[in-house]
């Protein structure tokens, strides 16, 4: 009901008029000469987010206990902050500091400090409900009198959160109480706090600003005016007619953690105008997107979908920041469409189900995917033999081409250079792959196949629909149009791979029972890029650990026994070559990080491999993660050994190595389109 005081659609109303206010102070005060009495805007808006928190807190509280406490605080407040976070990282090329990124991941002393302030509160009630339960309002009280004696922008608020929560203790009696007693009580907090905010105003008083006494002044005017805000709804219903606050108030959180980072732009009330649209804009999308991660069964999904265009964004970053000024607006913009075409395709899929549009792109659906392949394959091959491969600056290409070139003229193909006068490092097998391209005269078309043959596995796998929604998410990909482009071979070895664990996992290939044969092929696997062995370690690890001791002899032999016997014949052509170069493919393929960082990597594989349980969804998410963390943890390290925090993409950080991830992220959303069969198979492990 709407009658009461804080029901929801009334709380949502003030929640939106105080996410308004905060925004357009934030944006006005970047002006200059702009009116100071604008700041009890933002103070206001404030004191009702902190309110609204401690009262919707205790009433959850009231009616499941701690169940999902900090389930719902993390997808809620903090991934969606961790988020924000990570995408405004492009945009500070030049002033990239790690530790106040670490601040900002951590909450100590991030750049939105409400957003600290807030889970300090979380904590804390959560610590005196948990094992004080009697005594949480103490608990409550003496962490506001702590805040007190904080910085200003805390001290003032210390006990907006602790009244949230009182109300809410003893709200079935509030509700009871009569609106022209809640008008007059309200009303004498009203005058109380502007009579204190005149007393304010005095000169003596001004002179005490950043003291103790300042701070507690402050304390007794924004709660009290804050009010006003609170009743509103209530006592006058007809603002709710503001349709468009309360639909602000759904989007709060996101709009408060969005348009912090248009700050720097603004440059006068028409740039105003401007961001608080595009603001708006982003956070609707982004409010969507955080719906969709908090259900039940799609966060894992919508998480793959972050990561997905994630990668995308930071890479249309890089690619972008080379020819324009602009790279900030296209990039965002590019996002922000994918995140749209994200939630579309979830609601449609639904939508549409039974419905004879759906019978229709079922009945038709094998022909509109080799219809989009078509495209897909048209597009690449124009793009790719468009472009001068001897113009790219990556060799990528060139490091396979030319070894093998070097192969078929009797020379010891570790020995070539790459037309960037780089080394070649490709292992065996991945070389032997590429032959076939190379006598088409050209190994760049291992990546279209690569990228075919993966979709095609989804197709065969997973069905039509599925096999359309990988496509779709191909040919959006800026990554994958770059690396073909360039004629680049990463994401390849990553399609192939990807195909392999979605066959393994679909037809319930197991080490007891194929242990030759999936023995042999991670010997092989490892034989093109040493990488792989982390995916592959976390899908096969929980087998492995059931195997008696002969098998797992036999396992671990026969894989590094394939491995070694891939390098055989170049050991015996030129072993000095091969092992003891400076720049000979051992040392290349681990140029970046250190042995801290593989045993780092190796921790967090296992816990990651006994964990993922059967649930093939968090495997492909956990394979996308550590293909994330490898570059991550490996440029950071070097960083840090450099002192160098401002090159985030210095050539030396070649962060495309992100690109791995990408067939793990389609998988996991592509195959949710075949009625999650995925997630219904047989588990192997």
């Amino acid at each position: 009901m709407s009658e009461h005081i804080l029901a929801r659609q009334n709380t949502q109303w003030m929640q939106g008029v105080s996410a308004i206010m905060i925004m357009l102070m934030h944006f006005v005060m970047q002006t200059a000469h702009y009116p100071r009495f604008l700041n009890i805007l933002g103070s206001l808006g404030v004191a009702v987010f902190l309110f609204v928190s401690g009262f919707g807190i205790n009433e959850s509280y009231r009616d499941k206990g701690l169940d999902g406490f900090w389930r719902k605080r993390i997808t809620r407040v903090i991934l969606p902050c961790w988020i924000v976070f990570l995408f405004a990282l492009p945009f500070e090329e030049g002033v990239f500091d790690i530790s106040r990124l670490l601040r900002n991941l951590l909450f100590t002393d991030s750049d939105l400090w409400f957003v600290d302030y807030i889970i300090r509160w979380y904590i804390v009630y959560w610590i005196g409900r948990k094992f004080m339960p009697k005594y949480t309002l103490y608990v409550l009280m003496a962490f506001g009198a702590y805040n007190i004696f904080q910085m200003q922008l805390c001290s003032e608020q210390a006990f907006s959160f602790v009244c949230g929560f009182v109300v809410s203790e003893y709200y079935n009696t509030i509700k009871k109480i009569r609106k022209s007693t809640v008008l007059t009580f309200c009303s004498a907090l009203w005058l109380y706090g502007c009579g204190l905010m005149i007393v304010k105003e005095l000169d003596c008083v001004q002179l005490l600003k950043g003291t103790l006494p300042f701070n507690f002044l402050l304390l007794n005017i924004k709660l009290p005016l804050a009010t006003f805000i609170i009743v509103l709804p209530y006592l006058v219903p007809v603002v709710k007619r503001m349709t468009f606050v309360s639909w602000i108030g759904r989007l709060a959180y996101e709009l408060y953690i969005v348009h912090y980072n248009f700050m720097p732009y603004i440059s006068g009330y028409v740039s105003i105008l401007l961001y608080s649209l595009v603001s708006i804009g982003i956070s609707y999308v982004f409010e969507k997107i955080n719906v969709l991660m908090r259900q039940c069964g799609n966060f894992l999904r919508t998480f793959a979908a972050v990561l997905f265009i994630g990668m995308c964004f930071f890479l249309l970053c890089k690619y972008a920041m080379r020819v324009t000024d602009h790279y900030g607006w296209i990039s965002i913009g590019y996002a922000v469409v994918m995140a749209y075409g994200y939630i579309i395709m979830q609601k449609t899929n639904k939508a549409l189900a039974g419905t004879w549009i759906m019978k229709v792109i079922n009945r038709h659906s094998n022909v509109l995917f080799y219809i989009l392949a078509g495209v897909f394959l048209v597009t690449a091959f124009t793009l790719q033999y468009s472009l001068d491969p001897l113009q790219n600056n990556v060799d990528r290409w060139s490091a396979i081409e030319y070894p093998i070139r070097d192969l078929f003229d009797g020379k010891f193909p570790y020995l070539a250079n790459t037309h960037l006068g780089g080394n070649a490092s490709p292992f065996p097998v991945w070389m032997v792959f590429h032959i076939p391209f190379y006598l088409l005269g050209n190994v760049g078309l291992s990546e279209i196949f690569g990228a075919m043959f993966f979709v095609l596995s989804i197709k065969h796998i997973y069905g039509n629909k599925s096999g359309m929604v990988a496509m779709i998410m191909i040919m959006a990909c800026v990554c994958v149009w770059y690396e073909i482009a360039v004629r680049s071979d990463l994401i390849t070895n990553f399609f192939l791979l990807a195909a392999f664990i979605n066959y393994t996992v679909y037809y319930n290939w197991k080490l007891d029972t194929k242990t030759i044969c999936l023995s042999v092929c991670c010997g092989l696997w490892l034989s093109t890029r040493l990488s792989v062995a982390f995916p592959l370690f976390i899908v096969l690890f929980p087998q492995f650990v059931k195997l008696g001791v002969s098998k797992k002899v036999t396992v671990l032999l026969l894989s590094v026994a394939t491995f070694a016997l891939t390098f055989v014949p170049l050991a015996l052509w030129d072993g000095d070559s091969l092992f003891g170069a400076t720049n000979n493919p051992f040392s290349l393929q681990f140029r970046q990080g250190s042995p801290i960082d593989t045993i780092l990597l190796a921790i967090i594989a296992i816990i990651m491999a006994l964990t993922w349980n059967g649930n093939k969804q968090r495997l492909f998410v956990y394979i996308a993660v550590i293909l994330i963390l490898i570059p991550v943890i490996a440029y950071t390290h070097t960083m840090y050994t450099c002192n160098e925090w401002v090159g985030l993409y210095y050539s030396r950080y070649d962060i495309t190595y992100l690109d791995a991830a990408i067939p793990f992220c389609i998988t996991i959303i592509a195959s949710a389109y075949k009625c999650d069969s995925l997630w219904q198979g047989s588990v192997i492990a």
